[in-house]
């Protein structure tokens, strides 16, 4: 009895086994299934689509409107990967969302910006304005750096909570001094008489888009790797063969040919060794810049509990 009990176990145990191992091997052949919505930093990932670069058995795009809409696509586990700003990859760790950064797609360096209905003869003028953000982490951690560098406290300043689409009309109505903006809505109020008073120049390599993949996710080797070289290789195609990607480009950016070079002012776009050097290392830059912005959403009340960033970055996807 004792020695068919054994058996029965025995061949138990190596039916789950031999199944598990036959459900991952089917999984890691199946499609990484990535979000993402129309944003100048993420279009290399579609031009490198509508070039035939990507193989659809090993990446499926799925077009979002929002970056809200991604991120709650892979919270629920509905794809495998999006695209992301560092501060949204934190806030779903935050939720108990373990995703790691296998890629960078842009660092803002003069695209956030701070527009100002007066004159400023220092940053320090800002202090009793009313300042438009949006309630997001990346609104806070510019508003921190602002602060920081004008050598004021959020109590010196009148916090109007705008979301990006409502700031043009509160701009209008007079219901702000100054607004922590990006493209479009910044061209629109320098139009309008606005001037620009900060922008994220002046905090490097503090705000970045990148491309994140859940834990459950990261098996899928040969399709990340596929993507993320698919990107960098449009990108590529961008820098040197720049009028048939503008015209390519333009329909799903929503401006003419002619238009799309304006919607990359101020936006660097790391290639596979610029890549290499954010990732790497003990901390990694990124995970510096990690870091710092877990300081601000905690600061913020944007996050409840502190975020451990390890395993935040993995850079085995990216060849130099």
């Amino acid at each position: 009895m004792k020695k068919w009990n054994f058996k029965r176990v025995f061949w138990t145990t190596t039916f789950i086994v031999l199944f598990s191992m036959l459900q991952s091997c089917s999984s890691a052949k199946e499609p990484l299934i990535t979000a993402s919505h129309v944003w100048p930093g993420y279009e290399f990932m579609f031009l490198a689509d509508q070039l035939g670069w990507l193989d659809h058995e090993k990446v499926t795009l799925v077009d979002t409107y929002s970056a809200s809409e991604s991120l709650g696509l892979i919270k629920a586990g509905e794809v495998d990967a999006a695209a992301l700003t560092l501060d949204e990859v934190i806030r779903a760790r935050s939720e108990g969302v373990e995703l790691s950064i296998v890629a960078v797609f842009d660092i803002s360096a003069g695209a956030d910006q701070v527009i100002s209905r007066t004159e400023f003869s220092s940053l320090s003028d800002i202090k009793g304005k009313r300042i438009g953000v949006e309630t997001s982490a990346l609104g806070a951690v510019v508003l921190s750096q602002v602060l920081e560098v004008a050598g004021l406290t959020r109590e010196d300043v009148s916090i109007v909570e705008l979301t990006i689409d409502d700031q043009e009309q509160a701009w209008l109505d007079g219901r702000v001094d100054c607004v922590i903006t990006y493209e479009p809505v910044a061209r629109k109020l320098l139009t309008a008489g606005g001037g620009k008073v900060f922008d994220s120049r002046s905090m490097p390599e503090m705000i970045l888009d990148v491309l994140a993949v859940r834990k459950e996710a990261l098996h899928k080797q040969t399709q990340i790797q596929h993507l993320t070289e698919a990107h960098f290789k449009a990108l590529h195609h961008f820098e040197s063969q720049r009028e048939d990607a503008l015209y390519r480009m333009a329909p799903r950016l929503g401006v003419e040919p002619d238009q799309v070079p304006f919607l990359y002012e101020g936006l660097l776009l790391p290639n596979p060794l610029h890549n290499q050097r954010l990732m790497n290392g003990t901390p990694s830059k990124l995970e510096s810049v990690g870091e710092k912005i877990i300081n601000v959403m905690w600061q913020s009340n944007l996050i409840e509990s502190q975020v451990n960033v390890d395993n935040l970055v993995d850079p085995s996807f990216v060849s130099p």
